[in-house]
């Protein structure tokens, strides 16, 4: 199927060629400016699974460190090391003496052998529901729920009480991006749902199996909390991390904010739009080309990355945030994260930390969990200004 076909299929929406052929004339000679725009709609759009990678050989274990080898290998901060069948955390001490790391190591809830080969997953909590029920201290199960394409995967950690607190992870992610925070939130008793969405490994594919940028996603975040109501839900606290935060605020945009308490948001896409002049920029090509990426987006698909930016719309929020962001993200710009606090300090709590793209708990776990804890624990009961104690 042709691309016309495909913007055809999707209901004539604007011709694809009328943006195309606009962006031509715009950019005025600068052919890289178009190119540009259609590459990175395409790179926001296309779904690339990648097969799992383990370019890390450990060395030595001897007590509680371990020795290691390879691209990786010294991810600051807190961490995990994965393997076929296994998990275990290091931590942020890192000695590096030539090609070897030397860093310290516990079962979470295994050691790795000695000669295997690992990954560093910054997520630094097992995926294993089994595995990751026994490290943190909560009986964790898959359940299934019915969304608008068929069904979808969730983890589901039991607590007390009808305020839950929902997790959506990222592009290209999976549910276990949100599991270290899991001990924290358990012991505040909330019960907690991981969700899937559209596109994941095991959830239903979208539409020519591309992302819809939290424009489609917030559909199937609004049947997880339809479960979630069936199961004595009542009240919510999003949680959203990297495009999960785009697609929390498009539901907030679509479905309003009635039994939503809070936003957590970590490393969020507020603006896609600063994504893309963000990445421009990075690579070498105008910022304009930002402009025809998101023109592209909507001839493709329908999606209006426009209506969806939280920056802009700021005075639209009516729940507390908890927002936190490192300037050392080189995927989603601090900036939006920044202007987006700037504009709304009545509603937003932020931490504004040094860490890679999702990596702020990792680099202070104690720091995180405490502001995590703070901002929980202060908002409003169900229909009162009250301080809620959870």
């Amino acid at each position: 199927m042709t691309l016309d076909d495909r913007a055809a299929a999707l209901g004539r929406r604007w011709p694809l060629r009328v943006a195309v052929g606009s962006a031509a004339v715009a950019v005025a000679g600068l052919a890289t400016t178009g190119a540009g725009g259609w590459y990175y709609a395409d790179e926001l759009l296309q779904v690339r699974p990648e097969p799992p990678d383990y370019p890390i050989e450990v060395v030595a274990v001897v007590g509680s460190t371990v020795t290691l080898s390879g691209p990786g290998a010294d991810e600051p901060g807190v961490v995990g090391l994965q393997w076929p069948g296994g998990f275990a955390r290091v931590g942020p001490d890192i000695d590096v003496t030539g090609d070897y790391v030397l860093r310290s190591i516990q079962p979470y809830p295994q050691l790795p052998a000695v000669g295997a080969n690992v990954r560093v997953a910054y997520y630094a909590a097992p995926d294993d529901l089994r595995d990751l029920s026994r490290v943190a201290g909560v009986a964790a199960r898959a359940v299934e729920f019915d969304g608008p394409l068929g069904s979808y995967p969730a983890t589901y950690l039991p607590g007390e009480g009808e305020r839950w607190m929902i997790h959506v992870h990222g592009r290209g992610a999976t549910r276990a991006q949100a599991y270290r925070l899991v001990p924290t939130v358990h012991r505040l008793g909330l019960p907690q749902l991981s969700v899937g969405y559209r596109n994941d490994d095991d959830a239903p594919e979208g539409p020519h199996r591309e992302y819809g940028l939290g424009w489609t996603e917030s559909e199937d975040l609004a049947a997880a909390l339809d479960w979630a109501r069936g199961q004595g839900a009542r009240e919510f606290v999003l949680t959203g991390y990297s495009m999960g935060g785009a697609i929390v605020g498009n539901h907030l945009r679509v479905a309003g904010s009635d039994d939503v308490r809070g936003v957590v948001y970590d490393s969020p896409v507020l603006s896609w739009t600063d994504i893309l002049v963000y990445q421009a920029r990075l690579r070498g090509v105008p910022a304009f080309g930002a402009t025809v990426a998101a023109s592209v987006v909507r001839a493709r698909t329908g999606i209006n990355v426009w209506a969806m930016d939280q920056v802009a719309h700021a005075d639209q929020l009516d729940v507390p945030v908890l927002l936190v962001h490192g300037s050392g993200d080189t995927t989603v710009p601090v900036t939006s994260s920044d202007r987006f606090a700037e504009a709304r300090p009545d509603l937003v709590t932020y931490v504004r930390t040094e860490a890679e793209h999702v990596r702020n708990w990792n680099l202070d776990p104690a720091g995180y969990e405490d502001a995590l804890t703070t901002f929980l624990t202060g908002l409003p009961a169900r229909g009162a200004d009250a301080a809620v104690q959870v």
